[in-house]
């Protein structure tokens, strides 16, 4: 491999164990700038610091280890020039276990790590305010509707996606607030032999409390079926009161929650996707968008607050995603 950043992370590991690496062997990437290599001392990580939040990926992962959720320890770090080698956890992701008859019992497991998370201090995480939420949803207007499919939006369809996003806004800010890992899917789990790890924490905030719940079991790549995301919801809800998180909830509401959540969640997704394929080059995740609209629709039809956003996604979108 040629290029310099590889050339200068090479140079940083041989110089950091005093010989040379060896073999190095580059993995598949993720949605960012960062990039993974295997080498036989742990995963060697290339994460531009002019991008990527490497000293909060330190801070987060030492705070998450204290409250039990496994996470892969940090061997060396450079801020300065964004390097890092931390533990390999191996190759068995997630989503290629938690399949057919194992599914169930991988998802509850999933389930316990949410009320450690949870647990977090939120002191230094930042805010999941109300602009922070405007801001992702206005992703989905920018880069779906404007850059994707080129849509011009009348005076009443900005209205309506005014009120429904403000209405979305309402929905995160009045639940309870805690630690979240706000991408908490079955791509940023990997099974150990120590039980399950989590990875790509680094964008951590305090959030609503169904979030990381909602990431989960409505997840971009994997649809659950209805009935065992019903019976998780409800083993969800239990693990968080007995955690004491939550607690003033009842059911009802806690799924109410859970559901729209998701629905803000997929809606930034829905305009993420498009950015990854038209800004950096990613088309992987179009592959995705049906699924994801899929669960935006259902959710629309679901509360009659939404139902003028399902109909204007089903007459200027559903026929029309760059898939």
């Amino acid at each position: 491999m040629n290029d310099i950043r590889y050339q200068e992370l090479y140079g940083w590991l041989s110089a950091l164990l005093g010989h040379s690496v060896g073999n190095v062997w580059r993995l598949g990437g993720d949605a960012s700038l960062r990039r993974y290599f295997r080498t036989q001392y742990g995963m060697a990580v290339d994460s531009p610091p002019e991008s990527q939040k490497n000293r909060e990926f330190v801070a987060i992962n030492a705070e998450l280890a204290r409250a039990g959720v496994r996470v892969p320890a940090v061997l060396a770090c450079d801020f300065q020039r964004g390097f890092m080698l931390l533990e390999d956890l191996g190759s068995t992701h997630f989503f290629e276990v938690a399949v057919g008859e194992y599914q169930s019992s991988y998802y509850e497991l999933a389930l316990t790590l949410l009320p450690r998370i949870a647990s977090l201090r939120t002191e230094d995480l930042p805010l999941f305010d109300r602009a922070f939420i405007l801001n992702e949803l206005g992703i989905f207007t920018e880069w779906m509707l404007g850059r994707a499919l080129n849509l011009t939006l009348t005076a009443g369809e900005k209205a309506m996606l005014e009120r429904t996003f403000s209405e979305l806004v309402t929905v995160c800010q009045e639940q309870p607030q805690i630690a979240m890992h706000r991408d908490f899917h079955c791509r940023n789990l990997m099974v150990t032999d120590t039980g399950l790890a989590v990875i790509d924490y680094q964008d951590m905030v305090t959030g609503p409390l169904t979030y990381d719940l909602a990431s989960l079991l409505y997840d971009c790549y994997v649809v659950l079926d209805p009935r065992l995301r019903d019976s998780l919801m409800h083993k969800a809800y239990a693990a968080y009161v007995s955690a004491g998180i939550g607690a003033s909830l009842g059911f009802s509401d806690f799924e109410r929650y859970t559901r729209l959540t998701a629905l803000q969640r997929h809606i930034k997704v829905l305009g993420i996707f498009c950015r990854l394929s038209l800004r950096d080059n990613k088309q992987g995740y179009l592959q995705y968008l049906p699924q994801v609209l899929g669960y935006v629709l259902e959710a629309c039809e679901r509360y009659a607050a939404f139902r003028p956003l399902g109909d204007f996604l089903k007459t200027k979108v559903q026929g029309r995603l760059p898939c």
